[in-house]
């Protein structure tokens, strides 16, 4: 009896230690599972982060190779205009000899400055050539991901590049003489589709320190950002992952795809922006002036889907200011250098005729007001 019992109790004690061996290699597999799968998504994240690494490097090489074309086309012409001007003919002199010495020292300039010219040249060429091909380019990718971190989130509009004729006609009256019709390409490209925010420069501020600009006290929130130098706003659209328009393409994102003054219309209501309406030029209907900024988004948007690119605020580009290229533009950026920045679009304190799509205005790097605002755009995926 007593062996029976016994045998029962080995049996027990053995099938225990088996049912719990058992258990004890199902948590153990069921962990490593587990483990498995953890390891295998955060490898997908991985590979996600690596892709989107990757593509964020290939923008920003297009938009080194984009800049650096812009400024060897500049170069090129002019060095070609140089060699033009030597080969002109010269106006006769009554004294030879003068004549001569001149002519001399003349040459002397425009060499010095073709060969400064060419050398110049010569290293765009090569930083163009260096980025093409360096395999080292793409490294800069893990920090560009890690800079995008935490950014406040920026509503886009997708716009469809095309060739349009910009500047003002003279048929619409109130045109500039810097103003002057001329072809313009653009290529697809993202744009906000409001003014940029104090909420949104606000959240840039208190992510890196920075005091935040004054609201005038007529609130912050939903109001266009104001105050704020191109530096400023160029400093953001960096931080952003983005930049300032160029000229062209503020242009034709105000224009969506209409001729006239404001796109398809020539004059300006009061219930299509926010402008000073005390002035009849070129406004429609009764006259309205409220004297300070409107929240972002309180008129319709254009046809692109872009809201305030009449009125509110000016909005920085990126081009310095200068006389508009001749013939056909694809991209252009403007001028390699200037003293002053473009800024586009008019503002609550301004007349409609300041608002129009090709009027210009221009201020200094460091210029600021409470007229005077931006928005971003990015790469078109």
């Amino acid at each position: 009896m007593s062996n029976k019992y016994a045998l029962l109790i080995l049996l027990f004690v053995t099938f225990s230690a088996f049912s719990q061996s058992k258990k004890e290699r199902i948590q153990r597999l069921t962990k490593s599972n587990d483990s498995l799968r953890v390891e295998a998504t955060s490898k997908e994240h991985e590979i996600a982060l690596l892709k989107k690494e990757l593509k964020q490097c290939a923008i920003q090489h297009q938009e080194d190779m984009h800049l650096l074309n812009g400024k060897i086309t500049e170069l090129e012409r002019e060095l070609h205009e140089s060699r033009m001007a030597d080969t002109a003919p010269t106006e006769e002199k009554k004294t030879k000899t003068k004549s001569k010495t001149k002519s001399k020292s003349k040459t002397k300039t425009n060499s010095k400055e073709q060969n400064a010219m060419q050398i110049e040249l010569a290293k765009a060429l090569k930083l163009l050539d260096s980025i093409k091909n360096s395999p080292d380019y793409f490294k800069t990718g893990k920090q560009m991901l890690l800079k995008q971190a935490n950014k406040p989130e920026i509503q886009l509009v997708d716009i469809q590049g095309g060739t349009f004729m910009m500047g003002c006609d003279s048929k619409d009256g109130n045109c500039e003489t810097d103003e002057q019709v001329h072809r313009v390409t653009v290529s697809d490209f993202r744009m906000s589709k409001y003014e940029i925010t104090f909420d949104l420069y606000d959240a840039y501020c208190d992510s890196i320190g920075l005091e935040k600009p004054d609201d005038n006290g007529w609130g912050r929130g939903n109001r266009p950002v104001i105050n704020i130098t191109w530096r400023e706003a160029n400093n953001f659209a960096q931080w952003m992952g983005g930049r300032l328009p160029t000229e062209s393409e503020w242009e034709y994102a105000a224009r969506a795809g209409g001729k006239g003054a404001f796109g398809k219309m020539n004059c300006l209501t009061k219930s299509q922006a926010n402008f000073d309406g005390s002035s009849e030029v070129m406004r429609c209907g009764e006259e309205l002036s409220l004297k300070r900024t409107q929240p972002v988004g309180s008129y319709p948007p254009n046809a692109y889907g872009l809201h305030d690119m009449y009125g509110n605020v000016f909005e920085w580009c990126s081009d310095w200011y200068g006389i508009y290229p001749q013939g056909t533009s694809i991209n252009p950026i403007g001028p390699t250098e200037g003293g002053y920045k473009v800024n586009r679009g008019g503002s609550w304190a301004n007349s409609a005729t300041a608002c129009r799509a090709a009027a210009r205005e221009t201020g200094e790097l460091e210029f600021e007001g409470d007229r005077i605002g931006f928005r971003l755009v990015f790469p078109r995926d």
